[in-house]
């Protein structure tokens, strides 16, 4: 589905982008980021289009 609007139950469950074939997890953001200003995210749930800022989420490396 690519409408503009979340029908999962809790809205934007999970929220991804797809640059060059590889899927990235991002999250909402307070204001445009580099990645928001030239991608879209998707809903992981429906695939509606996310039209508001967000951020990528940085995996973090296991501890030593």
């Amino acid at each position: 589905m690519n409408s503009s609007a979340c029908i999962c139950l809790t809205r934007w469950p999970r929220l991804h982008i797809v640059i060059e074939g590889v899927r990235y997890e991002v999250v909402p953001a307070e204001a445009d980021t580099p990645t928001s200003a030239l991608f879209r995210a998707r809903c992981a749930g429906c695939g509606a289009e996310y039209t508001y800022p967000f951020r990528m989420v940085i995996p973090h490396a296991p501890a030593a």
